[in-house]
């Protein structure tokens, strides 16, 4: 009996309150947060789940090998009501040998934000470990910290290592690494949640991995690490904002359908809908005729995997902009990435649940 062929499936949202706002978990897979399918026969599933079950026919080959059952990516929606608490998150070494986890990347994408929103990400000098600890214990480390008022359309890549939070009314989606290590180092004179911090992650245990220097000053134009959008997918409205070995993120303006061969990237695909709404349209070779379209509005998040090697892209507004992220080739020699699992405390199991 031939194996059921997977296909394009949209992800349910879990919310997070919080006293300075919330966040959706748009695609996660991390125990304490692991979104499930939302259609056919794949519905009720988490992505925790599927990666135990389809391996590979999931995040594609390339992407089994660096990252295993973990899958690599997650997508967030960050509302900002307040002042969120200023967080640091450590690189995948670190990650990896204390936690038995991954670090934590980050791309931030502005999608709305309201007049006096203020982000604050690195240090406006270098600065020392114990100046930034006294600030942080005083409640007022914002004088060690880059301060901007972003507009909608912006992107900030924030590496690992690198101090950052929101202020004000503000609409982020978060593109990271699937990792739960948000350390907290001050949370402004307010109560910090138990439910968004484990609280033996503290600035104590972050301290030797912070990045004291000078935030480099390219970084806080509003633009990501870009890479080198293709001339003909920049015709077809791609532009590349940040290219990571951990994931790529492009912004994609959908004007027309577009038919995209996912064998030439050998990886899923997330797409995001910033604003409009789209649909996905495979063929009878690549999914059964139950699950060949697929429309998803603003808002929504849809995962491609990568068993489905193509499909149509297609606008179902004239306004439609979406996010695009893949994984794209790591280099043959490139170890950074082993996959956690050879030592540390254990973050995965049941203390995963602890971690906000």
């Amino acid at each position: 009996m031939a194996e059921k062929k997977l296909y394009p499936f949209r992800l349910t949202r879990i919310e997070d309150k919080y006293s300075w706002g919330s966040e959706e978990f748009r695609l996660a897979d991390l125990g304490y947060r692991d979104t499930f399918v939302h259609d056919g026969w794949l519905s009720g599933n988490t992505m925790g789940d599927l990666m135990e079950t389809y391996l590979d026919r999931i995040t594609g080959d390339h992407v089994f090998d660096a990252w295993g059952v973990q899958f690599p990516f997650q997508i967030r929606r960050i509302k900002v009501a307040g002042k969120m608490p200023l967080r640091v998150s450590p690189e995948d070494e670190t990650a990896r040998d204390r936690y038995d986890h991954y670090g934590k990347e980050k791309l931030w994408y502005i999608a709305a934000a309201g007049k006096g929103s203020r982000l604050m990400i690195g240090f406006r000098r270098d600065v020392t470990a114990s100046e930034l600890y006294t600030s942080c214990l005083e409640g007022n480390p914002e004088n060690l910290l880059n301060t901007l008022e972003p507009r909608a359309g912006q992107y900030f890549y924030i590496p690992s290592g690198t101090p950052h939070c929101a202020a004000g009314e503000m609409t982020i989606v978060e593109i990271s690494e699937s990792s739960a290590l948000d350390f907290c180092l001050c949370g402004w004179g307010e109560p910090v949640s138990e439910e968004e911090f484990d609280t033996s992650l503290s600035i104590i245990d972050a301290l030797d991995f912070i990045k004291y220097e000078r935030f480099p000053e390219q970084l806080l134009a509003g633009k990501g690490a870009a890479g080198k959008t293709d001339s003909e997918d920049a015709a077809l409205g791609f532009e590349t904002l940040l290219q990571l070995p951990h994931f790529t993120v492009n912004r994609v303006t959908l004007r027309q359908p577009v038919s995209i061969d996912t064998d030439r990237f050998g990886s899923c695909i997330a797409y995001t809908s910033l604003k409009g709404s789209f649909e996905i349209q495979t063929t009878p070779e690549v999914c059964p005729d139950s699950e060949r379209l697929l429309s998803a509005t603003e808002g929504e998040t849809v995962l491609i995997p990568a068993e489905c090697s193509n499909f149509i892209l297609a606008p179902r507004s004239s306004d439609t902009v979406l996010l695009e992220v893949m994984v794209e080739k790591l280099p043959a020699d490139d170890d950074a990435f082993d996959a956690p699992g050879d030592g540390g405390e254990d973050l995965v199991g049941d203390s995963a649940e602890d971690i906000g």
